[in-house]
């Protein structure tokens, strides 16, 4: 029975942490993000970091010129979606669709519920999850983050970025 009260997940702006970046991580607070086809989708305002767990949770991007139909808004995208640029200081998400975006709930400040975070999955889900997802009745919370959206392992190992000349992602 649902009595009315918010539960909140415990999760924190990284530039209001104590959480501080080790030697070669990057700070891509600020950085374009780009999708895939290298089309500009708005910029980094900040991370979502957990820090029961110490992890990153989610890229906070402010969508910009993204057509006059889609409002400006701050979004969450699980990190696992989330990719540096080989070139230049950018951010490259996968083409997610300007419906995806219009339908991702609003990023306000300190109001993440794991209901928002269940949304946000299910916006980005591919076609194939979310035929599998409707059949769920309720999201596992003890194992969400093992969903492969929030796979940091997706970016290349600090060893092979600094060969690349690059700054790896937090």
């Amino acid at each position: 029975m649902d009595s009315g009260t918010i539960v909140y997940s415990n999760l924190e702006e990284l530039s209001k942490s104590n959480y501080q970046l080790t030697d070669g991580e990057a700070d891509i607070k600020g950085w374009p993000v780009r999708n895939e086809a290298g089309n500009s989708v708005g910029k980094v305002r900040d991370l979502l970091f957990d820090p029961e767990q110490n992890a990153i949770r989610y890229v906070i991007v402010e969508l910009v010129d993204m057509g006059e139909d889609l409002d400006e808004k701050a979004v969450l995208i699980p990190i696992g979606l989330a990719n540096l640029g080989e070139d230049k200081k950018e951010v490259i998400l996968p083409d997610i669709h300007q419906d995806q975006f219009r339908a991702m709930p609003r990023y306000i400040i300190g109001e993440v519920t794991p209901q928002i975070e269940n949304e946000i999955r299910y916006i980005i889900g591919s076609p194939a999850a979310l035929r599998m997802e409707d059949e769920i009745v309720e999201i596992d919370r003890a194992n969400f983050y093992r969903h492969h959206h929030f796979d940091r392992n997706s970016f290349p190992d600090q060893d092979q970025r600094n060969q690349q000349d690059t700054d790896p992602l937090i």
